[in-house]
């Protein structure tokens, strides 16, 4: 199991694996066009020719128009686990609407894995509590959405500065706003990572109820594992 997928208590995992991999490539592509754009960057500091850092700025390009289609394969893939959903119902309802959300939020925020003054793990127990996890799942699908569509357009703002690159004043015309990169990119970076801290910890939530399903040995949490080493 992955560090973000949902455990779906007692179903085929495949669908929460697909569904998280398809999440973690779309942000590692949208990481990795930003830091292909700093090697061009770096390049133009270095006072490289301008043909090898437009060259990168190239590659850097590909790598956002990459990461707008991995959001759309998210939008899929989270289509796929409503489906799922729909025809094997989430197995532990009861487990999932008996736990203490706050006494879980606590102890998350005693080992580091929550940040107290943030709202957003509130938000996502509010919403299981109230909808259970397709809820959930609908929320992200709609938020992915959101996210494509933005990148769509932070791609073709992205691709308007190909003239700066060849003339190697890309740098200087991102510092200057002439070309409005980085609000475009903000747009797209802050969004995307809180649905990710949503998705991560509505992950941790199903992952408890698990733990305090049948498939576990009875006192197995977060906290506590239920294999005993020698």
């Amino acid at each position: 199991m992955g560090g973000i997928n949902h455990q779906p208590c007692g179903k085929s995992l495949e669908c929460s694996t697909r569904l998280s991999r398809a999440v973690s490539l779309a942000y590692a592509k949208f990481m990795q066009a930003n830091v292909s754009l700093e090697d061009a960057l770096i390049g133009e500091l270095a006072k490289d020719p301008a043909e090898k850092s437009h060259a990168i700025w190239q590659r850097s390009c590909d790598d956002f128009r990459g990461a707008a289609g991995l959001m759309k394969s998210a939008v899929v893939a989270i289509t796929s686990s409503i489906d799922d959903m729909e025809i094997r119902p989430f197995l532990h309802d009861a487990v999932l609407q008996a736990l203490d959300m706050n006494r879980l939020k606590d102890g998350l925020v005693q080992v580091g894995a929550v940040n107290p003054a943030d709202p957003v793990f509130d938000e996502v127990a509010a919403m299981l509590k109230d909808g259970g996890f397709e809820r959930v799942f609908r929320a992200f699908k709609r938020r992915f959405i959101e996210h494509h569509a933005v990148a769509e357009k932070l791609v073709a703002t992205y691709e308007s500065g190909e003239r700066y690159a060849k003339d190697g004043t890309l740098l200087l015309m991102i510092e200057q706003n002439a070309l409005p990169f980085r609000l475009h990119f903000a747009q797209l970076m802050n969004p995307l990572t809180r649905t990710l801290q949503m998705f991560s910890y509505s992950s941790l939530i199903s992952i408890e109820v698990h733990y305090r399903s049948t498939h576990c040995k009875p006192g197995t949490s977060l906290f506590k594992s239920d294999i005993v080493r020698t």
